[in-house]
């Protein structure tokens, strides 16, 4: 069997055609492959640049956490610092207020030169006087405090009462409420054993002395968180008012404090509406003091010896103390009665009985049955608020004051205020570098005087009866203006009430010059 043979001629067509074809494919695969190859590179590209940025923030995540991990420590180690520092704190504040509890108290302040206790309590002085007066004022002013705070039962309480003792003790004697000034020693004295935290405070002779003492206590224990609450007793004094002015709109502060009344209170209290307010009649006298009692059996001092004479002390002293008198002529009577010892010792023939202190007090005048002399006293004048007044001085004269001007220019520097017009004394000595000597004529002296009223005293209230400097203006006193209104030295004073309402003489004793005004 014969095998049939290819023709030649087809097979290379094939082959030609089998190597176009190839051709042809590797053209088009190439460019596939090019185009799939980019594609590929785009794609890893694209796969690097997303793995760093999850690797980037996978860093920053990491970082984030160890911070945040940092920070939550941090907070949590401030905060429990900050929770045992509040713990501290509040265990702190639970032990000052157990502390404040333990410390509590209330505080009485008694102007007791106008708040008097009850004639009864008077009378037995030399007995047990002071003692029954002190329980009363213990169990009114417990039962008082009670009614306004629930947890008071256990608040010590203590009472200053601030007076004039030995004034106060003539006064009462020269209405008969005791037997002898020297009792009211011995009521006082019972008055404090009784309650160990009871004193009444003899404040000595002297105008406002109680006052500011009041006035102090007030301020410094009205802010004293232990002291609870204040019974405030000096109601029958105007002086107060602008004390107590400050407290006027705090009601906290106002809420802690009572204005005790005995006599009818100063009008100017009633408009302290934020004030608690109460009386303790069973303690104390609901009616001033009556300025002489007729019925007062004459007096007569213990013991009298012979060329001697009885006098009250200032002195804390339990009975009078004899004072020599070899000297001084004496009457055949060992007695002083009322009616004479009612004239002053200026003799001045006036027979109404000075008054002294806020409730109005006998001075402390000696009781002596030796002839009276005329010696001259010097007085401070004061208006019903208390501010020091003038007196009009007499008439200048021209010459003297021209005098005046021309021998501190021709000294090249003004007088020695102090040396001139306080008889030749002056701190300063030898070192003063204003004028002593020579000294002036009456009548330059009294020019001036007129020099130095025209510079304002820094008290308004002044209690130094020789003080040369001005207290009011004496334009507003004397023509009633004053022609320099933005000028003048003594302009805070325009205005002021120019009616002489008391006096004090040179050794602290006061005279009421005008009737006492209905409170």
């Amino acid at each position: 069997m014969s095998t049939a043979q290819p023709n030649a001629s087809s097979s290379s067509h094939f082959i030609v055609d089998m190597v176009g074809i190839n051709s042809m494919a590797s053209q088009i695969n190439a460019a596939d492959f090019a185009a799939r190859m980019r594609d590929f590179q785009a794609s890893d590209e694209a796969r690097q640049k997303l793995f760093a940025d999850l690797i980037h923030q996978y860093a920053e995540l990491q970082e984030d956490h160890s911070n945040l991990q940092n920070d939550y420590a941090s907070e949590r180690d401030n905060r429990r610092a900050y929770q045992r520092k509040v713990d501290s704190m509040e265990r702190q504040v639970t032990q000052n207020q157990q502390e404040m509890d333990n410390n509590s108290f209330v505080l009485a302040l008694i102007d007791g030169d106008g708040v008097i206790f009850q004639d009864a309590l008077l009378k037995e002085a030399a007995n047990n006087g002071g003692s029954e007066a002190a329980s009363r004022l213990q169990h009114a002013i417990r039962d008082h405090v009670s009614s306004l705070y629930k947890d008071s039962g256990n608040w010590p309480i203590m009472v200053h009462i601030y007076l004039s003792l030995d004034k106060l003790a003539q006064k009462l004697s020269s209405v008969g409420l005791l037997r002898h000034p020297a009792e009211f020693r011995v009521f006082a004295q019972n008055f404090s054993i009784n309650q160990s935290l009871f004193s009444i405070v003899d404040v000595g002779q002297g105008k406002e002395r109680a006052d500011h003492k009041i006035k102090e206590m007030l301020r410094t224990f009205s802010n004293n968180p232990t002291c609870k609450h204040i019974v405030f007793g000096a109601c029958h004094d105007a002086g107060y008012l602008l004390n107590l002015e400050e407290y006027k709109h705090d009601e906290r502060k106002a809420a802690r404090i009572t204005l005790l009344e005995s006599t009818p209170a100063y009008r100017g209290f009633a408009e302290l509406s934020n004030f608690h307010r109460t009386r303790f009649d069973g303690v104390f006298r609901n009616q001033a003091l009556p300025d002489w009692n007729p019925s007062m059996q004459t007096f007569v001092p213990p013991a009298p010896m012979n060329n001697q004479l009885y006098r009250t002390t200032r002195q804390n002293s339990d009975s009078p103390i004899p004072v020599s008198s070899s000297n001084t002529p004496t009457t055949s009577s060992p007695t002083t009665t009322a009616s004479s010892l009612a004239t002053p010792v200026n003799g001045s023939g006036d027979s109404s009985w000075a008054k002294v202190g806020k409730g109005g007090v006998l001075p402390d005048q000696p009781i002596s049955i030796a002839a009276k002399t005329n010696t001259k006293k010097k007085y401070a004048y004061y208006n019903a608020s208390g501010q020091r007044l003038d007196e009009q001085l007499p008439s200048i004269e021209q010459n003297a004051k021209v005098a005046l001007d021309a021998r501190m220019k021709r000294g090249g520097k003004n007088l020695c205020n102090h040396w001139h017009l306080n008889n030749g004394k002056c701190n300063n000595g030898s070192g003063c570098y204003f004028q002593h000597e020579p000294k002036l004529t009456p009548s330059e002296l009294n020019a001036l005087r007129y020099k130095t009223r025209s510079l304002a005293c820094k008290d308004p209230s002044c209690e130094n009866v020789d003080c040369y400097l001005g207290h009011q203006c004496a334009f507003e006193r004397d023509q009633g203006f004053c022609p320099f209104p933005d000028t003048c030295n003594l302009r805070s004073t325009h205005g002021m009430d120019k009616h002489k309402y008391e006096r004090w003489d040179e050794y602290g004793n006061q005279e009421l010059l005008t009737a006492v005004r209905t409170r």
